[in-house]
């Protein structure tokens, strides 16, 4: 992989299977190894069960700056084969690419059925997940047969974050982990395979009326009617001294509560600012200061 190129990873899962938890872990994998890393969650108010997205992307010598959602991947990892029958998991993944699948099935019905012009990883990750964790969550698990496929950090590395966020439960984590790194199927179709196209089902979820009927709950929540500003533990500070009127910190702010000036100078609106300090971090000029809330 080109060491000066972003390297996109889009996990599905559901709710409680740890996806997100799974793009955090390998993020600070490749942190610890040195990389530019970045790790984010894509969900809503969802259940526990429904599906999310979360992403990663790695860069070997440049700074990571871009935010967006991944819809163009280099890797897909499905945590959960349920999703198969349901999402076109394999939308936007690049030509030349990895899809990783969680599947009990045999390698050739899955290979009859997801193979394509990328790289295809097969593991049977429910079943190492409930031997090695008793469950069958098996975030730690689909990790191992991700850095198998792609080489994207040593497996080596997983360890220091896996102990960190597992504490006593960490060493079968990293056990399950390198089983699937072992035992994971490698199908290289991408010189000759053409994707397959599939129908999807549009998977039926109720609205927010027929989940609440006659709860107090009155209309679909929106951010505009919360003040997310009380969440806050720190608040940004301008120092325009020093602000050249870039905007950068308008066009990152991820809650849109930061707003332009007559002057062409910009301010927060107090209402809304959750303190993330992604303004801050993204400054070039560093004239905004990160201030604890007294």
């Amino acid at each position: 992989m080109d060491d000066n190129k972003n390297i996109e990873i889009r996990w599905h899962g559901r709710g409680g299977q740890g996806a997100v938890t799974s793009a955090e872990l390998l993020a600070l994998a490749a942190i610890g190894e040195g990389q530019y890393a970045q790790a984010m969650p894509s969900f809503g108010p969802e259940r526990r069960g429904a599906p999310v997205l979360a992403f990663n992307r790695f860069n070997k010598t440049q700074h990571i700056r871009t935010r967006a959602a991944i819809t163009q991947p280099d890797v897909v990892v499905v945590l959960d084969p349920g999703l198969l029958t349901i999402i076109d998991v394999t939308a936007g993944l690049k030509a030349g690419g990895v899809l990783v699948i969680n599947s009990s099935k045999k390698v050739e019905e899955v290979e009859k059925e997801f193979g394509g012009p990328w790289t295809l990883a097969i593991i049977n990750a429910t079943a190492i997940a409930k031997e090695k964790l008793g469950v069958p969550i098996v975030n730690t698990t689909m990790i191992g047969a991700l850095v198998k496929a792609t080489g994207i950090i040593k497996l080596k590395s997983l360890e220091g974050p896996i102990k960190e966020r597992f504490g006593a439960r960490a060493q079968n984590n990293i056990e399950a982990c390198g089983r699937a790194y072992n035992e994971v199927v490698i199908i290289d179709q991408k010189k000759n395979a053409q994707k397959r196209d599939r129908d999807f089902p549009e998977e039926y979820l109720p609205t927010w009326k027929e989940i609440l009927p006659g709860a107090v709950v009155v209309k679909p929540g929106n951010a505009d009617e919360y003040r997310t500003g009380d969440w806050r533990s720190q608040y940004p500070e301008y120092d325009y001294e020093k602000c050249n009127k870039c905007g950068l910190c308008y066009l990152y702010c991820p809650d849109a509560a930061i707003e332009p000036k007559d002057d062409g100078y910009f301010q927060i609106n107090s209402y809304y600012c959750k303190g993330c300090g992604l303004c801050a971090k993204e400054c070039p000029k560093s004239a905004i200061n990160m201030v604890e809330v007294s």
